[in-house]
């Protein structure tokens, strides 16, 4: 696996609320620990990995129970994050809860926007598959189904494996929306491989096991055309417009998966996985807002705009916005704060008050290094977010403007907000650059210094 090529990127929701009752559940086998999800973090990391060359095969979202039986807000920030990232398959795993008649807003987001239903099963027969997996909503028969995009999982039991290739043929040609059928081999437990709970035990009674892998591949070659393999996985067509995969499962289990679980990424094993991501920055100033007309202004003097390099991007919350050198290399992801932050209804503004420093207190919570310029405009405002900052004990990087006619030994007004910040935060933690003007600052960054 290259360096920045993976298989998947899969987003897995933490709530294990699921309509499904399956057998081997692989949520309740490993029992990850309930978490909070953080889009905001996701859309961070997300605008980092499309601007620094990530590639993958499939974005996936997942988790440990039903993914859509989360809110439709959720599920639509997420979704949008990836409408403009080259990823060839998008897909959101289902128990089939999304082809019900009530939940039709979440699956016309889903199918507006180009993304796979990837559905799981153990028979044709639906009567049998609904008492083997535990649910009652026959969602192979609704409309919304036979109209969607569909992967099937088939799951490899002691009982289905001596008809899987004629199951497979009547699937495709049942459903003539199933583009693929992935034939699955169930992992035992893919947090620490131990036979511990009574869902592992009835996979190992039940399912095929791992040791008929090349059974498996055998059959597959008599009766379908061989295609290749790539990332320990087979694939076959059977005509021109369906295939079958069969993951081989020799090596790791997730191997070349990126694993994103409530605010960062993990393995199969939920151990951290550390990318070198550019460090997120919040730069605190005054905005030098100019009045264009009655309603009309403009951003452009703000000395952001020119780090950052458009005013758009400075007005309106995005992730996209990044600090270079002057060679056009990235320096730092700036995270805020934006002049419309997003609000907690999802809107790009808000004039509730309470609502405001919360949401800029949660950027300085989730940046690497605060940043602030101090001269003769700095706000309350400013000054607090250092305050905060401070007791955060971030890393913490002052620029100050040099006024000649303060006794002081920091050459500034201002200077009690900055000792107060080294007092607090750590004299490590804070590192102080004297300015003559905002031209010293922006050949800071052109010059790409870097000092966390």
């Amino acid at each position: 696996m290259q360096e920045k090529k993976f298989k998947e990127l899969e987003i897995i929701l933490s709530d294990f609320s699921c309509d499904k009752n399956c057998p081997y559940c692989t949520a309740k086998i490993t029992k990850w620990e309930v978490v909070k999800d953080d889009i905001h973090m996701l859309s961070l990391y997300v605008g980092q990995l499309k601007k620094l060359g990530y590639q993958f095969h499939y974005v996936t979202i997942g988790g440990n129970g039903e993914p859509t039986k989360h809110s439709i807000k959720k599920l639509k920030e997420i979704v949008e994050l990836f409408d403009d990232y080259d990823i060839p398959v998008k897909r959101v795993l289902t128990s089939g809860n999304v082809f019900r008649d009530e939940e039709i807003e979440k699956y016309e987001l889903f199918t507006s926007h180009g993304w796979v239903f990837e559905v799981t099963t153990t028979s044709i027969d639906t009567d049998l598959d609904r008492k083997v997996l535990g649910y009652n909503h026959n969602y192979f028969q609704s409309d919304a189904f036979s109209k969607a995009r569909i992967r099937l999982n088939y799951v490899l039991l002691k009982s289905n494996f001596s008809k899987v290739i004629d199951e497979v043929h009547e699937f495709f040609k049942r459903y003539p929306n199933i583009e693929t059928i992935a034939l699955k081999l169930l992992n035992v437990n893919t947090k620490n491989g131990l036979v511990d709970n009574p869902y592992s035990s009835w996979i190992v009674e039940n399912a095929i096991s791992k040791d008929q892998r090349e059974e498996v591949k055998t059959l597959l070659d008599q009766n379908f055309t061989y295609l290749g393999e790539a990332y320990d996985t087979f694939s076959w067509k059977t005509d021109d417009r369906h295939e079958v995969y069969f993951s081989w499962k020799k090596m790791k289990y997730g191997f070349a998966d990126l694993v994103f679980y409530g605010n960062h990424f993990v393995n199969y094993q939920l151990e951290d996985v550390k990318l070198p991501f550019l460090p997120k920055i919040y730069f605190a100033s005054q905005f030098n807002k100019k009045m264009l007309n009655d309603k009309q202004f403009t951003l452009k003097d703000d000395f952001r705009t020119k780090l950052i390099g458009s005013e758009d991007d400075l007005t309106d919350f995005n992730n996209h916005s990044f600090i270079r050198n002057k060679e056009g290399k990235l320096l730092y992801q700036y995270l805020g704060p934006f002049y419309n932050e997003k609000a907690s209804d999802g809107s790009l503004t808000s004039t509730v008050c309470e609502d405001v420093v919360r949401t800029e207190n949660d950027l300085i919570d989730k940046c690497d290094v605060f940043m602030i310029y101090f001269d003769s405009n700095i706000s309350p405002g400013s000054v607090t977010e250092l305050i905060y900052a401070s007791l955060q004990k971030k890393k913490i990087l002052i620029f100050y403007k040099i006024e000649d006619s303060v006794s002081y030994d920091l050459k500034t007004s201002n200077w009690y907000p900055i000792v107060f910040a080294r007092l607090v935060a750590g004299r490590e933690n804070v590192v102080e650059i004297p300015v003559r003007g905002m031209d010293e600052v922006y050949d800071y960054f052109w010059k790409g210094k870097m000092i966390w």
